[in-house]
């Protein structure tokens, strides 16, 4: 009888597994870096065409009262307690042109009659249908933060909420230090010159730490000559700024962005102290919610820069690295600069 062999089974080997492992892990770590880019690319192009969407609603809202919205109203009242106002209850730019991006429905939600409370720590019992609406245009998918803006109207170099002439940018507060509603007329440099919304990161939400977007509240950092930044005594001071935000530590203000329809620093106004994704934090002289005047600066989290929305309604990339003088130069409406697109 011939010997009857038995058949080898097939199978990996431990150390050929454990290979096949390596070489898998391998992949994935050199794949994942660019399925990031590629996600952060989508999201980033999102964040254009939100602010594209913006430009439109203002210059269509241009179109019709042949001039720019404000940053901010001037003193409104809050419903119920009937007072005579405040700086922080006035609606947004982005508020008067909800009718000018589709969003009817909720611009008619919106009482004007009345001021609005626009922070996270008590409910407006008249505006909340309104102004606690989610509008995607608003919000930079990039951010996970808590809130619903991440877009601003540009306040120039202002320090404060006011709109002195020659610091104020676009769009300028009303009523304010003797500054009229600004058009396009009004723009000397050029609206492909000159910034009208920038983003900003949403606050966290949470108190413990800080993060790009938070606000430290109650820093004494008011001695600026001028409150306009590029004047020469301002500049002076603002390293001495700088160093007392950084030594700050709290307490901090953490929604920022918590709605659209706020018309101040702390929801959707922005201005030109420190340049872009600035190392240094973001402070505020004002107690509580630092509203009222202070760093508020451009941020995001797209590597390298934050994306603008310039006056004539194109949508421009500017980068961490851009010089103070250029940057000023951008924020400013009437200052006369030349500023060439490779210096940004």
């Amino acid at each position: 009888m011939g010997t009857v062999r038995n058949p080898r089974r097939l199978a990996f080997t431990l150390i050929e597994l454990l290979v096949v492992i390596a070489i898998i892990a391998v992949l994935i770590a050199l794949l994942l870096p660019a399925v990031q880019a590629a996600r952060e690319a989508a999201r980033r192009s999102q964040c254009v065409n939100n602010m594209k969407q913006i430009g439109l609603g203002l210059h269509n809202y241009h179109s019709t009262n042949d001039s720019f919205p404000w940053t901010s109203g001037w003193m409104s009242p809050v419903f119920p307690t009937n007072d005579a106002g405040n700086e922080w209850s006035c609606f947004s730019a982005q508020a008067l042109m909800l009718s000018y991006m589709e969003q009817n429905a909720t611009y008619n939600a919106i009482n004007f009659s009345w001021g609005l409370y626009p922070f996270q720590d008590r409910t407006d019992s008249l505006q909340s249908t309104a102004i606690y609406q989610v509008i995607s245009s608003f919000l930079c998918p990039s951010d996970s933060g808590r809130g619903r803006n991440n877009y601003r109207a540009s306040n120039g170099t202002n320090y404060d909420w006011h709109s002195r002439q020659s610091g104020s940018g676009a769009l300028v507060r009303t009523n304010s230090a003797g500054q009229t509603i600004r058009g396009v007329a009004g723009i000397t440099d050029g609206t492909s010159n000159t910034i009208a919304f920038l983003e900003r990161n949403r606050g966290d939400g949470d108190p413990a730490k800080y993060t790009p977007g938070d606000v430290i509240a109650g820093v004494g950092i008011t001695g600026f000559p001028t409150f306009i930044l590029q004047n020469p005594g301002d500049q002076a001071y603002l390293p001495t700024a700088i160093s007392t935000c950084q030594a700050a530590t709290g307490p901090t203000y953490d929604w920022g962005g918590w709605t659209w329809a706020g018309g101040e620093y702390t929801n959707s106004v922005i201005n030109f102290v420190l340049t872009p994704n600035h190392k240094s934090k973001d402070c505020s002289p004002w107690g509580g919610v630092g509203t009222g005047y202070g760093f508020f600066t451009a941020r995001s989290w797209h590597s390298g820069g934050v994306n603008s929305l310039m006056a004539d309604g194109s949508v421009k990339f500017i980068k961490d690295s851009i010089s103070p003088q250029t940057w000023y130069a951008l924020a400013t409406a009437t200052g006369g600069e030349v500023v060439s697109s490779d210096s940004y």
